[in-house]
């Protein structure tokens, strides 16, 4: 049974996060200030996402006040990640360092990079991408085992009740003090038998994989070598991923 304090605790954070605000922001180079256009910025556990204009500057209409995960993305510099207590009068002004490793790699994006750079930016969470570099630098690389190490969350063992009676065991991340099964994809569409199945796949078919963490589960996205040319030769679309 929860304990009064426990009670006037969630009923003080339900009042809080009633209470709406116009959140303001702008984000800049770290070295020079100058503001830097198409940064975008989520809120996880909000499930929203906005960029930023010609000037740097974002704006949320009626977010709720409170405390919040926020990441600040933008190509060629390092992710801003951090949590912040946030209520009206608030504003963000972020400074982001410039990555000159990613800088170094920045060259002409083929059709599927463009599209694959866009999904994730457009998904309000924090995606995590693994790709060529980092099986090539692992020592096991097998693709479950890669995900396991650079997920950059909590990806444990964990065993469920199969259709048929029997335990079937897989991988699962765990947030908010349970496990969450991860859902897998495979170029589009769901895999059958999950992280199990990922196992037994080549890593040199694989392209790349999109580790997407939501506030309570996780879902991975696996690309194979062959799908990613087909979004480079075809007109083939991704659709937005679903919250």
């Amino acid at each position: 049974m929860a304990s009064g304090a426990d009670a006037q605790e969630r009923t003080d954070t339900a009042a809080a996060q009633e209470q709406t605000f116009t959140l303001v922001g702008r984000i800049v180079d770290a070295a020079s200030g100058e503001p830097l256009i198409a940064a975008v910025v989520k809120f996880p556990e909000l499930a929203r996402y906005a960029f930023a204009g010609l000037d740097g500057q974002f704006t949320f209409s009626d977010f709720p006040a409170g405390t919040w995960e926020v990441i600040v993305e933008q190509l060629g510099y390092h992710a801003s990640e951090s949590a912040l207590d946030l209520a009206a009068g608030a504003e963000l002004f972020v400074r982001l360092r410039p990555d000159p490793i990613a800088l170094e790699g920045l060259t002409v994006r083929s059709r599927s990079q463009r599209l694959l750079a866009d999904r994730r930016r457009r998904t309000p969470f924090r995606i995590v991408t693994l790709g060529s570099r980092e099986f090539a630098e692992a020592v096991d690389p097998n693709p479950a085992i890669v995900l396991k190490r650079l997920a950059r969350a909590p990806v444990v063992e964990c065993s469920y009740r199969a259709s048929g009676g029997a335990f079937s065991y897989d991988l699962c991340v765990f947030r908010r003090g349970r496990r969450a099964p991860i859902s897998v994809f495979l170029d589009e569409s769901r895999l059958h038998g999950g992280t199990q199945t990922l196992s037994a796949m080549n890593h040199e078919t694989i392209h790349s994989m999109d580790f997407i963490l939501r506030p309570k589960s996780a879902e991975l996205r696996v690309y194979t070598i062959w799908f990613v040319e087909r979004l480079d030769e075809t007109k083939l679309g991704l659709a937005p991923i679903v919250w």
